[in-house]
């Protein structure tokens, strides 16, 4: 009797650790206020979660907060970051595809050069969120000459081009998804590629399978 009340007690424990995942609270997925995040990656994310049957609450962050929300496990991940951006963050993993191919940029108002001079000839007040600059540094480090005005709300960035308060402006913008509306007047200068992708803190790397089958079915539906 005491054993078949035991092995009934253990198919329990054991049927509770399986459904467990399915009816755990959802994931806190933040994204940065990006025209083309909030139009392009995030509808993409959000149907390869709901494919996979994983619950979770997307929300809008500043830029300047979303690694360090993420290393502090008070968020679960974010939509879409570049891999140069999240590479050095060691409790930040890349889930499935990339979901594109991104440029940064330097976006230059009309009738002043819009070149690598401006990083490393005459020193100008250049917008660029913490991250953006510190990859450029990187890249770039002639450019620690220049003045950095930090933004961490994208969605303002063409306000400050579009009013003449600033010149310049560092962008990552994607290879597949057009330029928002708003920065097409600005001249566009290259600097170099990087992929995107989805990612999620380290503690639901059991999770990265299911979702990057769903985000490359997702992705190959959209034509992407």
């Amino acid at each position: 009797m005491l054993k078949d009340i035991f092995l009934r007690l253990t198919q329990v424990v054991v049927l509770c650790a399986i459904s467990a995942p399915l009816s755990a609270a959802p994931l806190t997925i933040s994204y940065l206020q990006h025209p083309s995040v909030r139009d392009q990656a995030l509808p993409l994310v959000q149907a390869a979660y709901a494919q996979a049957g994983i619950k979770a609450n997307f929300i809008a962050m500043p830029a300047h907060r979303v690694l360090h929300e993420i290393t502090a496990e008070h968020t679960d991940g974010d939509v879409i970051l570049a891999q140069e951006i999240f590479a050095p963050f060691k409790d930040v993993i890349s889930v499935g595809p990339a979901l594109t191919e991104v440029e940064f940029v330097l976006l230059c108002v009309a009738n002043v050069p819009c070149d690598n001079s401006v990083l490393v000839a005459t020193p100008s007040t250049i917008v660029a969120t913490d991250q953006s600059k510190r990859v450029l540094l990187t890249k770039y480090p002639q450019a620690q000459r220049n003045h950095f005005y930090q933004i961490n709300n994208l969605g303002k960035l063409p306000e400050l081009l579009n009013v003449n308060r600033f010149d310049y402006a560092i962008f990552v913008v994607s290879t597949q998804w057009p330029l928002p509306d708003s920065l097409a007047h600005l001249n566009v200068h290259h600097l170099f590629s990087s992929k995107a992708y989805h990612v999620l803190h380290k503690k639901h790397a059991s999770m990265a399978a299911q979702l990057s089958l769903s985000i490359a079915t997702v992705k190959a539906q959209k034509g992407l």
